[in-house]
């Protein structure tokens, strides 16, 4: 065979490599399907050590410009909740809460055994934001170490809560369930002071009124999900007040700007137009300048592929059973006005990756694969600055 024959016939990978889609940076050897958290120079993951079966979960602090090992929590543990004012906060798996130095992994506090549990929570500088198994809504100021207010929600333990901050608001939901009442309801609280700025509650028949609830100021969306009443109310994040009819839409893939995107199209948020058809998304998707960065699962059967991870350690473990695909799952770069591929798929060695987090114009994921085949990691790429047809 001729070089020239052969140049030609490698020319589409080459081009897949050195094209304008993103650059892979580092991979390094962890395996988790949580998103990292980025943060002072560190990449933050709850994972095990890739090739290790039958690991606990440690807390790992990698180096975000090389993918080095900064750190590793002597603790295992089952929760990774977040960082701030300094220190990283999780639950070990003896129930304890544990405090960390963000920057060397040392201890520097453990509660009691039997604390409560904390079901949600979010970060906000120094102050995080819990959402316990009390049904309390917590704030605490982690450098003072001081409880700054708290909240009691009617909801019995075990309901289903969230918790999401945008700007100087915090909007908390919750299902509430008992023999005569279903139906879901949201507050949106004062994050200095927890006080009560507004509620919606689902209209009648509550029994057909759970919600699932997404904040994209200035806008809150709450998507009933009952069969009979699949829509999404468009509440503004000030007043409550829903803003139009509701969208005849029933998940929500992403929002940017005053577009969201759904199953059946994409909606102008201010007007609750419908600007487009089928939407070319899916669950996972961020943004960077004007494209929307996309997961995708190969064609493997993953519902079977999971029932096989009982043990897993992130690299291989049992015998592939399944379809006989090799694991081409992939990231993908969308132009947000139009839905249509920008830059050439990236096609990755995992079966299972988590929900992307960009910082400074890098994509962390990490992975999980479940085929001989597959690579687990954390994968760090950089992403180009501008469309490429």
């Amino acid at each position: 065979m001729s070089s020239k024959y052969y140049f030609l016939m490698c020319l589409p990978f080459l081009l897949g490599c050195f094209g304008g889609g993103p650059k892979l940076i580092w991979c390094a050897p962890f395996a988790s399907e949580k998103p990292p958290i980025v943060q002072d120079g560190l990449v933050y993951v709850q994972a095990i050590r890739a090739g290790h079966p039958g690991s606990a979960a440690q807390v790992f602090a990698l180096n975000a410009v090389n993918g080095e090992e900064r750190w590793a929590s002597v603790d295992t543990i089952e929760e990774l909740y977040g960082i701030s004012g300094g220190y990283v906060f999780c639950r070990n798996t003896a129930g304890d809460m544990v405090q960390l130095n963000a920057q060397t992994g040392e201890k520097i506090f453990e509660s009691e055994a039997n604390n409560q549990p904390i079901l949600h929570w979010a970060t906000q500088g120094d102050i995080i934001f819990i959402i316990n198994d009390l049904m309390e809504v917590v704030a605490v100021d982690n450098r003072a170490n001081k409880v700054l207010w708290r909240m009691k929600l009617p909801f019995s333990p075990g309901e289903q809560t969230d918790l999401q901050l945008a700007g100087n608001n915090m909007i908390v939901s919750g299902n509430f369930r008992d023999q005569n009442n279903f139906f879901g309801i949201i507050w949106c609280l004062n994050l200095e002071t927890g006080q009560e700025i507004w509620h919606y509650e689902a209209p009648t028949p509550h029994e057909f009124a759970p919600l699932n609830v997404f904040v994209h100021a200035p806008y809150v969306l709450a998507t009933n999900t009952s069969p009979s009443e699949l829509q999404t109310q468009v509440l503004d994040i000030n007043t409550g007040k829903a803003s139009y009819a509701p969208l005849g839409i029933f998940d929500i893939y992403g929002c940017y700007g005053r577009t969201v995107y759904a199953p059946g199209g994409t909606y102008n948020l201010q007007t609750g137009q419908k600007t487009a058809g089928e939407a070319n998304w899916i669950s996972g998707c961020v943004f960077y300048n004007d494209i929307g960065w996309k997961r995708q699962l190969s064609s493997v059967n993953i519902i079977r592929a999971f029932a096989l991870r009982d043990t897993f350690d992130g690299d291989f473990m049992g015998k592939r059973n399944w379809l006989d695909t090799p694991p081409n799952s992939a990231l993908e770069g969308f132009d947000v006005s139009t839905g249509k591929s920008v830059f050439k798929t990236k096609t990755c060695t995992f079966t299972r990756f988590s929900t992307p987090v960009i910082n400074e114009g890098i994509l962390y994921h990490t992975s999980i694969a479940v085929m001989k085949e597959g690579k687990s990691g954390v994968w760090a790429y950089r992403l180009p600055k501008g469309k490429q047809n």
